[in-house]
């Protein structure tokens, strides 16, 4: 009986040393499970803040457009209520010119009239600090874009130069803000006129130096 019980001893310990070389070393294992779901962990994280650090360059550079369009917009409408403004002004200013240039030498010489001259200089100051200019016509080969041609003197057929002017014309910076209104002739009957406007002006310019 003795000899069954020690039969019996040694089935039970090879049968408890068969299981714990099945068995897996479990602190090992647990330890690389843990190692493998923080790394899983760590590389979904990655990929998150990836995908933020995406979402914030994509809507800076959003804001970054919308803020130059607005921008850009703004200096548009800016510049176009300019031109109007501007546009509508000439008319006024060509009467002041006009009535200028029909004053008499008395009329210039009085405080009224040089009164009326510095009203003009003070605009046309302001007019060529907003980059307003004068088109150069008389004399000048006929150019459609920057003149309208409103008559061809007689005779002159084929003449591509300006030799009288109706209406001044104006640039604003490179565009052209009204075209002048112009007579197309021979380039002989232009240098005459424009001698003679040449006159005209220095004659002016030497009453306002008197003035």
């Amino acid at each position: 009986m003795n000899r069954d019980l020690h039969v019996n001893d040694f089935d039970r310990q090879a049968d408890q040393a068969a299981e714990q070389d099945q068995s897996p070393d479990e602190p090992g294992a647990a330890e690389d499970m843990k190692t493998g779901s923080m790394e899983e962990e760590l590389e979904t994280e990655r990929q998150r803040s990836a995908e933020y650090l995406e979402q914030a360059q994509r809507a800076r550079a959003e804001l970054v457009n919308y803020r130059r369009r607005t921008e850009e917009e703004l200096a548009r409408m800016q510049k176009q209520a300019g031109e109007r403004i501007i546009s509508k002004l000439l008319p006024a200013i060509d009467d002041l010119d006009r009535a200028i240039d029909s004053m008499s030498e008395d009329d210039r010489a009085s405080s009224w009239g040089e009164g009326i001259i510095l009203v003009q200089k003070k605009i046309w100051s302001t007019l060529e600090s907003e980059g307003v200019s004068p088109i150069e016509s008389l004399g000048q080969p006929f150019d459609p874009s920057l003149h309208e041609a409103i008559s061809m003197q007689e005779g002159a057929n084929g003449a591509t130069t300006v030799v009288q002017e109706f209406q001044r014309g104006f640039m604003l910076g490179d565009r052209v803000l009204r075209p002048a209104m112009v007579v197309v002739g021979s380039a002989d009957t232009a240098t005459d006129d424009d001698t003679e406007h040449t006159t005209d002006n220095e004659n002016a310019e030497s009453s306002e130096d008197r003035t």
